[in-house]
């Protein structure tokens, strides 16, 4: 069996503020940040690409004229010598240093410098994700509590957070191919849906329906007088017509959108007692990515993959879970749709994702490679078998 499509293995890098002085790192807490080998261990498996962070918090936590690339430079150069494609990523879950935040005015330009000092350090970078899921933070941050600045059903905050991440982004890669002028846009985003199980909340989900693709679309330069969203965000969120406007005169399609894709993102809407449940799609019907990347690319007519294959279970279940994703990209690349990459997530693991980071519980996940923390050493599980299978069929010349 040939693979026709790319094999990524990446590890998870979140740099978060939990609140305004609760940061948590994924990159120091999972024990890559001190593990150079960690970089071997993804040559092993054979992998085309690894999303990769040179992350802003990181590189420049006090000043944004103060930029230190010494951790970024030796890692990246050596996934260059080992012929690993690395995707860049500036932002992952974060809302920047603390001289800025989601809601800052000039958190765009501050971006966008950023990513343009990274890449005259990286010219030869190809793929960049300035911003990863920035719908997503927006949504956490700003209308669930979750992240910082920590409010709550505040579309105005929201308004301001999704605007200002898609504006860095496409500011950002207007600054990298300055330096790299084939550089591509690598958009990763929550793959979503919304099923209304009462009348009472048809129209609100008929809201985070028409809410799906707003990031893609931002930076696509869609979203202009007469898309459904646009009165909205100007009406709704109060964000300025012409901000809008600026975002659409620097628009940036994505070269590739990577999906990510979990047992939770399909999501069953009700309500009891007055109130309205959300639930996990899964407790009440079958789920499976395959008709919302249909319809995500019907609609967006971008080559696209999934980002994100992990879930939280043994090794035997993720690797369940990720035979079943590959079952479905090999479905829709037969029914001639541009797919392009699955992405294996968590390569060294990740810990306190069941309460998206709020709480220090350490409870650890193991991903491609066991969670092993800052003084383990990572090791093997049955994902990295299979991972390795499929790269190394990705690589095959023919079908067998």
């Amino acid at each position: 069996m040939r693979v026709p499509f790319e094999i990524w293995a990446s590890p998870e890098p979140t740099i978060a503020r939990i609140g305004a002085n609760d940061v948590r790192n994924q990159l120091e807490e999972t024990g890559h940040a001190a593990r150079s080998s960690d970089l071997d261990l993804l040559a092993s498996l054979g992998v085309a690409a690894t999303r990769y962070p040179v992350l802003w918090e990181a590189c420049a936590p006090n000043d944004p004229a103060q930029i230190d690339l010494t951790w970024a430079t030796p890692r990246l150069e050596r996934l260059r010598d080992l012929r690993i494609d690395p995707i860049v990523t500036l932002l992952h879950h974060g809302s920047g240093p603390r001289y800025t935040s989601l809601v800052d005015p000039a958190f765009p330009e501050l971006l966008a410098t950023f990513a343009g000092a990274v890449a005259a350090r990286f010219p030869w970078v190809r793929r960049w994700t300035p911003i990863n899921e920035p719908l997503t933070t927006a949504r956490f941050s700003t209308l669930y509590g979750v992240w910082y600045p920590n409010t709550r059903d505040d579309d105005v905050a929201f308004g301001a957070a999704l605007t200002n991440e898609v504006l860095g982004i496409v500011l950002a890669m207007t600054a990298i191919r300055v330096h790299a002028p084939h550089a591509e846009l690598v958009v990763t985003e929550d793959l979503q849906s919304f099923t209304a199980r009462d009348a009472l909340v048809e129209a609100f989900v008929a809201h985070k329906r028409r809410r799906m693709f707003l990031s893609i679309e931002l930076a696509m330069g869609r979203v202009v007088p007469g898309h459904e969203s646009y009165s909205y965000l100007v009406d709704v969120c109060g964000v300025p017509r012409e901000k809008l406007a600026r975002i659409a005169a620097n628009a940036c399609a994505p070269d590739l959108v990577a999906w990510n894709y979990y047992p939770n993102s399909e999501r069953a809407l009700f309500t009891r007692d007055g109130t309205v449940v959300n639930d996990p799609a899964r407790l009440y019907r079958p789920i499976s990515p395959r008709p919302l990347l249909a319809a995500a690319h019907a609609r967006l007519q971008l080559p696209f993959g999934i980002g994100e294959v992990h879930i939280n279970g043994t090794a035997a279940e993720r690797v369940a879970w990720l035979d079943a994703r590959v079952a479905d990209l090999l479905a829709l690349h037969e029914a001639g749709l541009p797919v392009r990459a699955l992405g294996v997530w968590a390569a060294f693991g990740m810990v306190d994702w069941d309460s998206l980071l709020q709480r220090r519980e350490g409870v650890c996940e193991d991903g491609i490679f066991t969670f092993a923390g800052p003084h383990g050493t990572p090791k093997e599980t049955a994902v990295a078998t299979a991972v390795r299978a499929l790269a190394d069929a990705s690589r095959a010349p023919h079908v067998t």
